[in-house]
């Protein structure tokens, strides 16, 4: 389960101008007013002076743990020895990089946040050109509720337990969804003291509970003990809703950008577990958690690991289909480490649907061509050019945006699964067969 908000930045901007053409220097000589903007602003203030504010503002919320620093593609600052206060030392690493940011596209300052049984993760994400009445700047926020997580040298099978209990209290999840916008409403405070002229927004808190892929379950089997999330080497973008070019998903979570958190999966199979199938012990029944989290003004969103929407916890009953496999799953004994390939099959079937992928076609705009093995879409994702396209023929993306090759060297060739976790070539429910 995962708690999301943003705020956006709007500040001064001047127009982009581009080069005048020959035909444009034509028009000029017979006296044609030429219109050479762009239609993108650049930040008035220098992109390096603007992020130290915005680290002002930080500090004035009180959030002074920095964890990275990104320019493009270029990592200039990372925290792997979890430094507390340290976010001095970022600001340090970017000026003894200002060369980086006289020519550079975005900038990512990441910051983290522990407190009142919330641990957040802080995205300020600058764009040196946005187009005309973009924010300039995005912070966004991802949270994770400390209660709701394993703890260091607990059993899981213990874990689950407690954990299916504790969601039985109905008010948990609104009540750290307001210790959310709580936070959010300081930074939103902080930035409108050093930014006093320009104009901010705000959205509120979100709530959503994600399906996790077959890789990332997988890669939750083969955690072990270990409790921790651990920071990537290089960060993930574009998984869980960050959305394409400069406007973030609206479910676009950071935690999961930075972060490799194998019970963050535990926990997200939990929360679907309990809203479908619930223990007799846990003290509820299904469809309960979803129906009192929104009568208490905290609906939550069930959407898929790509960030899709699948549906809401409150009309869970309508969608269960699309999340079966998942009990099964958790009602293995993860204490032996030992799994059941039939339920982990089904699984991976299930969320290797196209359904999963993007919801029904009247939602997304995909659709898929049996014949040629090959997705098609109207909208921003699916087809050749929007980065979910699928060649059921020879199990390839169709865009260089994904690479799911099924016939690569990390996997059999005669897998057809998304995510090539599986060497069965009957592990396919979207190539045709």
């Amino acid at each position: 389960m995962r708690l999301t908000a943003q705020i956006r930045l709007f500040v001064q901007g001047e127009d982009v101008f581009r080069k005048p053409s020959f035909w444009d220097n034509v028009k000029g000589m017979f006296g044609s007013d030429v219109d050479l903007r762009t239609g993108e602003s650049k930040i008035a203030q220098n992109a390096l002076g603007l992020t130290e504010t915005i680290q002002q503002a930080l500090k004035i919320a009180g959030i002074t743990n920095a964890v990275t620093l990104v320019v493009d593609d270029a990592v200039i600052y990372q925290d792997i020895e979890d430094r507390p206060d340290d976010a001095d030392l970022l600001v340090q690493a970017m000026r003894l990089h200002s060369d980086r940011f006289q020519n550079f596209n975005v900038l990512r300052a990441v910051f983290e946040f522990e407190g009142q049984g919330l641990h957040s993760l802080i995205e300020v994400n600058v764009r040196a050109k946005a187009q005309r009445n973009e924010p300039h700047a995005i912070v966004a926020i991802g949270s994770r509720i400390e209660e709701l997580r394993p703890k260091d040298g607990e059993d899981l099978e213990v874990a689950k337990d407690r954990i299916g209990k504790s969601l039985g209290n109905a008010q948990l999840v609104p009540m750290y969804r307001n210790v959310l916008n709580a936070l959010a409403g300081k930074l939103h405070s902080g930035l409108q003291r050093v930014f006093p002229t320009a104009r901010i927004e705000s959205d509120p808190a979100d709530v959503q509970v994600v399906r996790p892929s077959g890789g990332d379950v997988r890669d939750m089997g083969q955690s072990g003990d270990d409790r921790d999330a651990h920071l990537r080497s290089q960060p993930s973008y574009g998984r869980y809703g960050s959305g394409s070019g400069w406007s973030y998903g609206a479910y676009y979570d950071p935690w999961n950008t930075y972060y490799r958190d194998p019970m963050d999966t535990f926990v997200s199979l939990m929360v679907i577990d309990a809203l479908i199938s619930p223990r007799h012990s846990w003290g509820y029944s299904p469809g309960y958690l979803g129906s009192s989290w929104s009568s208490y003004g905290s609906p939550v969103t069930v959407v898929n690991y790509n960030g899709a929407p699948i549906g809401n916890a409150d009309n869970v009953s309508s969608f269960s289909n699309q999340l079966s496999g998942v009990s099964q799953v958790m009602d293995q004994d993860f204490s032996t480490q030992s799994w059941d390939d039939h339920a982990m099959a089904g699984y991976d079937q299930q969320g290797s649907s196209w359904e999963q992928y993007g919801g029904s076609s009247g939602d997304t705009g995909n659709s898929w061509d049996c014949d040629g093995g090959s997705a098609s879409s109207s909208g921003d994702s699916g087809g050749s050019g929007g980065g979910g396209g699928w060649d059921c023929a020879g199990g390839d993306s169709a865009s260089s945006g994904s690479s799911w090759d099924c016939a690569a060297s990390d996997c059999a060739s005669s897998d057809c699964s998304w995510d090539c976790s599986s060497d069965c070539s009957s592990d396919c429910s979207w190539d045709c067969s």
